[in-house]
């Protein structure tokens, strides 16, 4: 496969990548507007609760004005939240060059089960093991740099090159050869002295009317001002500095293949951490608006825990969302998008992933 080809698969993956978060994006937004919908259905049950509340002389009249104007600002953070839904869409149609006003419906994960958004959950078992995500870090180096189009278009150049030296070698000792011909045909001729010439009566020879003439020529310069030398040089310089190349943009991927698996190391357990905060803030609401509606608890209790909540759902939407580009950046530093694999090879990839994890946590159980 040619230098061009191995560019062509690297813009490829970027496109990928930024398809993928573009799309995750657009999740995390309706995720976010899903929870603000529910925080302002929420606010107008509140609402009610205040207006029996001032019905049987528990609260005074501030209580409803004040539940009103917590639904106009949660209706203005609605309107926010589709706002940036619509942004998301149109950043996602301009990725895949489609109007950028056109609608799609998106399948909306849910924020507590934020896998099921994946094709394969196998590679999130080594994540929870501090050991094992270091093993899955260096496999996902080695596979990273075998399959990465850039070093693979590097590696593409310097054969080039490496060629082009050979050439630039044969120049002192091989000859240039070429080969020459022409022909030429009288084709017919007329007019005074066209006739051949005779003696006596006797025709004269003349030269035919069809001539050819053939060679083949070789050269062998032996002194060219330095020339060649002065290219073999150059070419030499050209192959050292891709090399160098190389090696540095190696060095680049192995360390966007390292931050990668790091973000992940962080966003994955995330997750699960403002899951548990989400849902102790939704059980402390619940307990609040209990308290709120036999007046054991104030207003501002009520508007403090609602908040509370609100927030904690977005976390954890967020993390979920986090995390998952994360993975697509783990993918894309490796060079391949393995979890999107069909099934056969994605299968083929984890037996390769699971021989690798054996083979080094029983050398690390030796050593």
């Amino acid at each position: 496969m040619c230098i061009r080809d191995r560019g062509r698969d690297a813009v490829r993956l970027d496109i990928v990548q930024a398809a993928a978060s573009a799309y995750l994006n657009v999740l995390r937004a309706k995720s976010i507007e899903r929870i603000q919908k529910e925080n302002l259905k929420l606010t107008r049950e509140n609402l009610e609760r205040a207006r029996i509340r001032v019905e049987i002389g528990a609260a005074g009249p501030e209580e409803v004005y004040r539940w009103e104007s917590q639904i106009a600002d949660s209706r203005r953070t609605v309107l926010t939240a589709q706002s940036v839904t619509l942004d998301t869409i149109s950043a996602m149609n301009n990725i895949l060059n489609r109007p950028l006003s056109e609608m799609f419906a998106p399948e909306e994960a849910d924020y507590k089960e934020p896998m099921n958004i994946l094709p394969d959950r196998r590679l999130t078992n080594y994540m929870d093991n501090p050991m094992e995500l270091s093993i899955l870090r260096d496999y996902l180096v080695r596979e990273g740099l075998g399959a990465s189009p850039e070093l693979q278009q590097f590696e593409a150049a310097i054969t080039a090159q490496e060629r082009s030296i050979t050439l630039a070698k044969r120049e002192f000792w091989v000859p240039t050869v070429s080969v020459f011909g022409d022909v030429t045909e009288i084709f017919d001729k007329g007019g005074e002295g066209s006739d051949p010439p005779s003696i006596g009566g006797i025709s004269l020879p003349t030269r035919d009317d069809t001539n050819w003439r053939a060679g083949v020529e070789a050269s062998l310069p032996l002194f060219t001002g330095g020339g060649k030398r002065a290219t073999l040089n150059r070419t030499r310089e050209e192959l050292a500095q891709l090399r160098y190349e190389r090696d540095n943009t190696a060095n680049r991927i192995e360390g966007r293949i390292l931050a990668a698996v790091h973000l992940i190391r962080a966003s994955y357990p995330s997750i699960r951490l403002s899951i548990d905060a989400a849902d102790a803030a939704d059980r402390n609401l619940a307990l609040v608006t209990d308290s709120y509606v036999r007046g054991i608890k104030s207003i501002i209790d009520l508007i403090d825990a609602q908040n509370q909540a609100l927030v904690a759902n977005q976390q954890a939407a967020n993390a979920a969302y986090d995390f998952l580009i994360d993975l697509m950046a783990v993918q894309r530093s490796t060079g391949s998008f393995f979890l999107f694999y069909p099934e056969e090879e994605r299968d083929a990839w984890m037996e390769q992933l699971n021989r690798y994890m054996m083979d080094q946590e029983s050398l690390a159980k030796i050593s």
